[in-house]
């Protein structure tokens, strides 16, 4: 079984659906708490290395340090994120016509997870890996026709980009699972044992959707620690 964008998401909105349901408003805001912690662990892990190479926390090495990649079932599909660049100076923006997250929310009739859940992330994502960075998403596949990023006074030239490294990424298991126990931290902190149990509700969901041993690598990362690199 491959992990891609499609399970990631299924669990973003499984979560989502969870908390909802058990705590109405409360849980809308308990799911942007999460998709901020779950964003700002993956921000500082950029961090982190980026810093343990001797590298400047700017635009240009966030880029660089991104830990992921479309996956293979994307790039087959031809559902892969496409992006353009709208403008590099003195902001850098650029927009996202095509995009799997997208496409997978819309497939689970989840756009409202779908919404808050890209609102937030990429911001949040940014502010981690550099307080400096002014990172905008201006506009979502959700409320518009296309994404719009803006990064002010970037000073990013995509022909001067750093090259990515392979050993930077991370497999859509790892941060599926990420996905999983970051969300279940959020829940468990807001709401105590109610929103621990949701943990268990969305496992089955996502058992249910993927089998059994997607669930078993999912669950292999429960002692990882999302905060280190």
């Amino acid at each position: 079984m491959e992990f891609t964008e499609k399970t990631q998401v299924f669990l973003v909105a499984a979560w989502y659906k969870e908390l909802v349901r058990a705590f109405g408003e409360r849980g809308r805001r308990a799911f942007v708490l999460a998709v901020k912690h779950y964003a700002r662990q993956r921000g500082e892990r950029m961090a982190q290395r980026a810093v343990g190479d001797g590298q400047p926390l700017d635009y240009a090495s966030y880029c660089a340090y991104r830990e992921w990649a479309p996956s293979e079932e994307s790039v087959r599909e031809g559902t892969a994120n496409a992006t353009a660049v709208c403008s590099t100076a003195p902001d850098y923006v650029y927009e996202v016509r095509a995009c799997a997250w997208y496409d997978a929310f819309a497939a689970l009739d989840a756009l409202e997870a779908g919404q808050l859940y890209c609102r937030h992330l990429d911001e949040a994502m940014a502010r981690a890996f550099s307080p400096s960075l002014e990172f905008y998403t201006v506009e979502t596949r959700h409320c518009a026709d296309r994404c719009v990023f803006c990064i002010r006074n970037a000073g990013f030239d995509p022909q001067q980009e750093r090259p990515r490294r392979p050993e930077q990424l991370r497999g859509f298991d790892y941060h599926c699972a990420h996905t999983f126990y970051a969300f279940g931290e959020v829940a468990a902190g807001a709401f105590g044992r109610s929103g621990a149990a949701l943990a268990a509700r969305v496992l089955d969901s996502f058992e249910q959707a993927w089998g059994g041993e997607a669930r078993r690598r999912l669950t292999a990362f429960a002692a990882e620690n999302f905060d280190r690199a």
